[in-house]
């Protein structure tokens, strides 16, 4: 199953909208934006069906029901009218992608984290959606995928300690920090930054343990959201990592209130 049904939409939230939030589960192959309106009770509403590329980014949308977008809490249902998917074509088609690219994809990440960054971005989100993500990730665990992420930054980052003191010169000389930040993905930089302050340790810790509260989620939506305050230090931009919009016909628009 890769793709949902949202429902409930206001009249007001367009397909950009929609793609930005949605874009936080995983790449988005399409998304099809209906009116739903009834006559019966004279309400507009709008009705979305959205196909991922990924089975996974569609289990982790329907975490997202009962979100606040424009002046509705949307409802997010599986598209029990799609054709069942083999989970080899799915996860086939996700590893390739994410072979393709620097960074870790969102289908990858632990529920709670992206959840967190769904609301450092300030979407409002259900204290249901946060419970859920957190009660994922202690039935399933971290994806050995994420893990092996974690892992390789652990490793450059003790790299880069030990070579810091005698590396600097060649550094400056052949540009070779700047060379590498330009090939790391951004949620891989946000780690690295981290992993030098005062909260790494918290930090790594969120994105390793699958064990995590409520507060634990919020903690790191509010690290997140102070972090892209200083983006253009850090290099951290609006989108969601490892995403993909869809389609977009009509104009973009903000969505959710701030922190």
């Amino acid at each position: 199953m890769t793709s949902i049904i949202v429902s409930n939409i206001s009249p007001e939230v367009t397909q950009q909208q929609i793609s930005d939030f949605f874009s936080f589960c995983g790449k988005i192959s399409s998304i099809n934006l209906r009116d739903a309106s009834s006559a019966e009770t004279a309400t507009k509403l709008q009705e979305a069906r959205i196909v991922f590329e990924n089975e996974t980014a569609a289990k982790t949308a329907l975490l997202l029901t009962d979100t606040k977008l424009d002046n509705s809490n949307v409802v997010v249902q599986p598209d029990i009218s799609a054709p069942a998917e083999t989970s080899e074509s799915a996860s086939s088609a996700a590893a390739a992608t994410a072979e393709e690219e620097n960074d870790i994809q969102q289908e990858y990440k632990p529920k709670a984290a992206i959840i967190a960054e769904i609301i450092s971005h300030g979407y409002v989100l259900s204290d249901k959606a946060v419970l859920m993500s957190a009660e994922f990730d202690k039935q399933h665990g971290i994806s050995s995928r994420f893990q092996k992420f974690l892992s390789d930054i652990d490793t450059k980052y003790n790299i880069t300690n030990r070579a810091a003191t005698t590396a600097s010169s060649a550094d400056t000389k052949y540009g070779i920090t700047e060379r590498v930040n330009q090939t790391r993905g951004l949620f891989q930089r946000y780690l690295d930054l981290a992993m030098g302050s005062t909260t790494g340790a918290k930090v790594r810790q969120f994105y390793a343990d699958a064990s995590k509260e409520a507060n634990d989620i919020h903690k790191e939506a509010r690290r997140l959201a102070d972090l892209r305050e200083r983006k253009p230090e850090s290099g951290v931009t609006e989108q969601p990592t490892g995403t993909a919009q869809a389609p977009i016909a009509e104009d973009p628009a903000k969505v959710g209130t701030s922190l």
